[in-house]
């Protein structure tokens, strides 16, 4: 097997582990845990602040860990942290016990995420970028997949068995993640490193860390409200919810790689601006059209939010090039996650105020066409990939 491909696989497990299970396995929980008393609607919703602000802390040290212990280093115990949050989590012990894991998670995601395409695009070979990123945030879709496949089943048995079973899943996660960074052994990747310095900040570079910061905006609603809105706010039930997970799953796995394949072929400024568009559409959608179709529609187009990742971090790492893409991107984490986090509040906030869906997928859709907007500014001719 190729390095190159090794390394994809080894992002795709990381992200499995914290993102895919991490972190989005908490959506279709959130119904069970506030009809069995666990959490309140409102502590519920800041459970999930609480982990976007984790983020926001995890991009700020990443420089610190990349320096001190290197990046697959860093990446492996990141695994491992994971991990034990998903595990602590099968404990009831109650609001401020789950913030504390949430928040926790959070902040390996964010370290997660920088690491992993800084190393997957360094090696990636000529005319493979797309597939090499697309290959890694289909972990993603995988560990949504799931975990919407198996909580509703587990739920049958309690909040407990549903937590284990999740833990389970990124035990072995972690397992192929630690075979696959093995292949950075050779490259000197998991030495301790400095950054190339600082890139100039061009119009190119504000207008990625302008569309990343759109983007998180309007993922918000569905990373916390998308299962609640199904099954409290429309009165189904909760196989009904996990069929929904399913199908986001379905397309963060599929869509994830095939917009990045879309944009080997029609270059990446051209996917980022159609991503856009689907994910605005994707995520106002059901609160406008409440037949199946549209629900459906939504779960799919959302679902495969990570191809935008995929997208961005391809088209980052053509502006800025290997030298520089590890820094460019810790400061679209960090910028992107400030508003997300602020976001994630502010959503909580209304929702708590007004009880309206509506509102809270409307503005996600709306930020979403902004970032569509964004993209289309011109910029200079893309290099070959």
């Amino acid at each position: 097997m190729p390095p190159w491909l090794r390394l994809s696989i080894a992002g795709s497990a990381t992200l499995l582990v914290g993102m895919g299970i991490g972190r989005f396995s908490y959506t279709p929980l959130i119904p069970a845990l506030i009809d069995g008393g666990a959490l309140s609607a409102s502590q519920a919703g800041y459970v999930s602040a609480f982990n976007l602000a984790g983020y926001l802390i995890g991009a700020l040290a990443a420089l610190r860990t990349r320096t001190r212990w290197g990046e697959t280093r860093t990446l492996k115990a990141c695994l491992v942290i994971s991990l034990v949050c998903l595990i602590a989590s099968i404990a009831n012990f109650g609001f401020a016990w789950l913030v504390f894991w949430r928040f926790l998670v959070g902040v390996t995601v964010a370290i997660m995420m920088i690491y992993n395409l800084t190393i997957v695009t360094r090696h990636a070979p000529p005319g493979r970028l797309g597939t090499a990123t697309g290959i890694v945030f289909t972990g993603v879709g995988i560990g949504i997949l799931l975990s919407g496949t198996l909580i509703p089943a587990l739920l049958t048995h309690g909040l407990a068995a549903a937590w284990t079973g999740l833990a389970v899943l990124g035990a072995a996660g972690v397992a192929i993640g630690f075979w696959g960074w093995g292949a950075a052994g050779d490259m000197a990747t998991h030495e301790p490193m400095e950054f190339s310095g600082s890139p100039p900040v061009t119009p190119a570079i504000l207008r990625l860390i302008a569309g990343q910061t759109m983007f998180s905006i309007g993922l918000v609603p569905h990373t916390i409200y998308w299962v609640d809105y199904l099954v409290r706010g429309l009165a189904h039930d909760m196989k009904f919810g996990g069929m929904h997970w399913v199908l986001f799953g379905l397309g963060a796995v599929s869509g994830t790689y095939l917009w990045g394949r879309l944009a080997d072929r029609l270059g990446f400024r051209a996917g980022l601006v159609l991503v856009f568009a689907a994910l605005a559409i994707g995520v106002a959608l059901p609160v406008i059209v409440l037949a199946p179709w549209a629900l459906a529609a939504s779960s799919l187009v959302v679902g495969a939010q990570p191809g935008f990742s995929a997208i961005i971090s391809g088209r980052t790492h053509q502006i800025v090039g290997p030298a520089h893409m590890a820094q460019v991107w810790r400061w679209m984490a960090l910028i992107s996650g400030v508003f997300q986090a602020a976001g994630g509040y502010a959503y909580v906030m209304l929702f708590d105020r007004t009880g309206s869906y509506g509102a809270i997928f409307l503005i996600g859709g709306a930020a979403m066409a902004v970032g569509a907007l964004i993209s289309l500014a011109p910029t200079k001719p893309e290099p070959s990939t």
